[in-house]
């Protein structure tokens, strides 16, 4: 009876979110490993400030992220001082939001439509950091490839792109080349480097409290998994006096 109304279950929650089992027309994603999964994941300083580098350099002009300033970067590891220079550098305070001068007038004009803010976009598209990252490397002007997606040709101001459903998108490859940012670290700054990077950058404007979640999620499981052999012990030394009588 169990296992059945489990089965039930199951089934209906499939029927009623398709999405969350079929990617539908969404083209396959591939699996990548990031700093920030699993119980020890963490976020590095350095790959945050190179992530933020790209996103400033390459993204800003079209994009937001109206829920995270300079300031919000301390809870990262940066200093105040840091995060100071980084603000005077793009003329802002460190309490300012990281808003695009683009306004949306202009932005319809060029793209048809207004960016999407960026603050939670790892969070908002299935695939999460998967898909801003194969979105970011999927730009192609190979005109086979186009061909056969659209042989009458991609339609007018469209990009092709090999991640992005339907493979026509309005917005410009941000990462056209090598070398678009200069790393403070050094980092040799490849296409692929920098779309790593920002979609780090972007999964902790997202998640800002991942890190510490999972890290309090290790410390719950432990607790749980002390207590249920502290719960034990006692019945077993409770249950052994009743049996004794």
């Amino acid at each position: 009876m169990i296992r059945t109304f489990l089965t039930l279950a199951f089934l209906a929650t499939w029927c009623l979110v398709p999405g969350a089992f079929a990617a539908g027309d969404a083209p396959a994603l591939e699996k990548q490993q990031w700093p920030f999964q699993g119980l020890r994941g963490s976020y590095s300083k350095d790959q945050l400030l190179r992530g933020y580098t790209v996103f400033t350099n390459a993204c800003m002009a079209c994009h937001s992220i109206k829920y995270v300033g300079h300031r919000d970067m301390m809870r990262a590891g940066f200093t105040e001082a840091e995060v100071q220079a980084l603000a005077k550098n793009l003329d802002m305070s460190i309490d300012q939001k990281l808003l695009t001068a683009q306004d949306d007038q202009t932005a319809i004009e060029t793209f048809g439509k207004v960016p999407p803010d960026l603050s939670l976009i790892n969070k908002a598209r299935a695939g999460l950091a998967d898909y801003t990252f194969a979105l970011l490397m999927g730009y192609s002007e190979d005109p086979e490839l186009i061909h056969h997606s659209f042989p009458k040709g991609l339609p007018e101001g469209a990009h092709y792109n090999k991640a992005f459903p339907g493979h026509a998108i309005a917005m410009p490859n941000p990462l056209t080349g090598p070398d678009l940012v200069t790393y403070h670290d050094g980092t040799p700054a490849t296409v692929e480097q920098m779309a790593k990077d920002v979609t780090v950058f972007l999964q902790w404007t997202a998640e800002p409290e991942r890190v510490e979640r999972q890290h309090m999620g290790l410390y719950v499981l432990i607790y749980l998994v002390l207590f249920t052999l502290l719960a034990y012990v006692t019945k077993r030394a409770i249950w052994k006096d009743v049996k004794g009588h």
